[in-house]
């Protein structure tokens, strides 16, 4: 009898198996399972209060992706130097770029641009593609068209469709929410994270951090007489950072300290209780 029991579990276990699918962050998780619901194991490397730009992948996290059918990467740092290794590891995985057809915000053409000098300090963009509806659109889109060709029997495209709806809600009340604010409104954060989000609401943002390195003393002066300037009262500093150098301009310029993770999820909470942060603060008196 207990054979007969092992045996019937066994075969479900088959019968139920599913395939693994791996991502670089938590807004493609949920993405995914939004299309694909139950039918697919989806897992994160990088999890929310990690520092993406200097993630390193763990053993475990390297099994994980050895049993996956598909990796979906978002453009960040670590996927150049690892996403070879993957496909080396597990020759049939099949790699889907979830930040195609996008266009990147590029630091050093801006610099550029503004006739800055252009070096090496300024050679990097904004990775935070997915702080933007449109470009959440976009990420949705690229997820459903990499389901359409690992699984061409399957149709996604009615749950595909709700998403992109739910993102449109999102934008619509972002827009109401911010609408309240001046056009090229500035804010400021510690890491330079929402310029998509900047692009998408004629906002303007002011960063404290560049390219991974701590601002030098002249560099915080330069930033806490901005924001005396410009009558800005709020700093937006990220959890998975440290908030000295914030706390220290907050200080100083009397503007308090926000926080937000990019990696937070839900997505669309997480940008909504962003703009509404920023609004309630920055018109305080």
């Amino acid at each position: 009898m207990q054979k007969f029991v092992f045996i019937i579990f066994f075969l479900s276990g088959i019968a139920f198996a599913r395939d693994m699918i791996a991502l670089s962050i938590p807004m493609q998780k949920e993405f995914l399972q939004k299309i694909a619901g139950d039918s697919i194991e989806a897992v994160v490397l990088v999890e929310s209060g990690t520092n993406p730009h200097d993630f390193e992948p763990k053993a475990s996290d390297v099994r994980k992706v050895n049993s996956a059918v598909a990796y979906f990467s978002i453009g960040i740092e670590f996927e150049e130097v690892w996403l070879p290794r993957f496909k080396n590891q597990n020759k049939a995985l099949q790699i889907f770029d979830n930040d195609a057809n996008i266009v990147k915000i590029n630091f050093a053409a801006e610099a550029h641009n503004h006739n800055h000098k252009r070096d090496k300090a300024h050679e990097y963009g904004d990775t935070h593609i997915w702080l933007s509806a449109k470009n959440a659109k976009l990420i949705a889109q690229n997820i459903y068209n990499s389901l359409k060709q690992l699984y061409p029997t399957q149709d996604y495209t009615e749950s595909y469709q709700q998403l992109i709806a739910e993102i449109d809600a999102v934008d619509n009340a972002l827009k109401n929410i911010l609408s309240t604010l001046p056009k090229h409104q500035k804010f400021v954060v510690f890491h330079p994270m929402l310029g998509y989000f900047a692009r998408d609401y004629d906002l303007e943002e002011i960063s404290i951090e560049m390219e991974g390195k701590s601002p030098k003393a002249k560099d915080m002066i330069a930033v806490i007489n901005s924001i005396k300037d410009e009558k800005l009262h709020v700093i937006f500093a990220q959890p998975e950072f440290s908030t000295k150098s914030a706390e220290f301009i907050a200080k100083e310029s009397g503007a308090k300290l926000g926080y937000f993770s990019p990696l937070q999820t839900p997505w669309g909470d997480n940008l909504l209780h962003f703009a509404r942060t920023l609004v309630e603060l920055q018109q305080e008196k």
